[in-house]
C-alpha cells in the first residue's frame, strides 16, 4: 500500500472532500491553523485525483502492444514452450539446469519485460554449447534456436519504451502516495483543530462535530467505508 492509513485512497479524498468543505464554512477556525493552511489542503486534495488518473494511465500504456508485437509475443512464448519440453526431454532429472538455464517451471512475473528475460535467459540455455548435443539428441536443430532468436529481435526496440513505461508507473505512484500521505496529515490537523474548537463536552457541538468528520474518520479498523466497523454481536450460548 505505501502510504501510512489502512484504508483506500478514495475513502481518504471522500472525507477530504467533507473536511476541507466543514473548514471553509467555519472560518473561525482559522486563527488554529498555519496560514493558508485550507486552501493548500483543498489543492492537494484536487491533486490528489489527478495523482491517481496518471498513475491509472502509466500502468495502461504498459499492455499498449503493437498488432505485430503482440503476433510476436505469441510467437515467442510458444518458442519458449517447446525449448523448455525439449530441455526436460534432454535433461531429464537435472531440475536445477533446467530451472535455472531453461526456466522450466518459471512463468511469473506477466510483464513485457520479465516474459523478455525468460526468453534470453532460455535462448542462453540453447546457445551454449555444452548443450548442444543433449538437446539435439531430441529434436533441437540451430535453426530452430534461429527461428526462436529471429522472434525475440522483434522486441529490443520496444523493450526500453516498455521499461520506461513501468518506470513511470512507479514514480506517479510514489508521488500518490507521497500526496496522500501529506493529505492525510493535513486532515487529522484539521480535525483536531475542530475538536479544541468545538470539544465534545458540550452537547450543542455535535452537528459541527460531523461535519468535520470526527466521529467516523479516520474509519475504524481501517474498514474503508468511513464508517466505524460495527460490533460483532455476543455468540448465543447453547443449552
Amino acid at each position: 500500500m505505501n502510504h501510512h492509513f489502512p484504508f483506500p485512497v478514495a475513502v481518504l479524498t471522500y472525507n477530504g472532500n467533507l473536511i476541507v468543505a466543514a473548514a471553509q464554512a467555519h472560518p473561525e477556525l482559522a486563527p488554529r491553523l498555519p496560514a493558508n493552511f485550507v486552501t493548500d489542503t483543498g489543492t492537494l486534495l484536487g491533486k490528489i485525483t489527478a495523482d491517481v488518473t496518471s498513475q491509472k494511465t502509466k500502468k495502461g500504456d504498459l499492455g499498449n502492444l503493437t498488432a505485430t508485437q503482440h503476433d510476436a509475443l505469441e510467437k515467442l512464448q510458444s518458442w519458449m514452450t517447446k525449448a523448455r519440453k525439449t530441455a526436460s526431454l534432454a535433461f531429464k532429472g537435472q531440475d536445477v539446469q533446467l530451472h535455472q538455464q531453461f526456466q522450466v517451471g518459471v512463468h511469473q512475473p506477466h510483464d513485457l519485460a520479465s516474459i523478455l528475460n525468460r526468453a534470453d535467459i532460455i535462448l542462453a540455455g540453447l546457445q551454449n554449447a555444452a548443450n548442444l548435443p543433449a538437446l539435439q539428441l531430441k529434436g533441437w536443430t540451430a535453426a530452430d534456436t534461429t527461428a526462436f532468436l529471429a522472434v525475440r529481435n522483434v522486441f529490443p526496440a520496444s523493450t526500453q519504451t516498455q521499461q520506461s513505461g513501468k518506470s513511470d508507473a512507479k514514480d506517479a505512484t510514489t508521488l500518490k502516495n507521497a500526496d496522500a500521505n501529506t493529505l492525510y496529515d493535513n486532515l487529522l490537523t484539521i480535525q483536531n483543530a475542530a475538536d479544541l474548537q468545538w470539544p465534545p463536552e458540550d452537547l450543542a457541538n455535535a452537528g459541527v462535530r460531523d461535519e468535520f468528520r470526527l466521529n467516523t474518520f479516520p474509519p475504524a479498523g481501517g474498514n474503508g467505508n468511513g464508517t466505524p466497523a460495527p460490533a460483532t454481536p455476543p455468540a448465543t450460548p447453547h443449552p
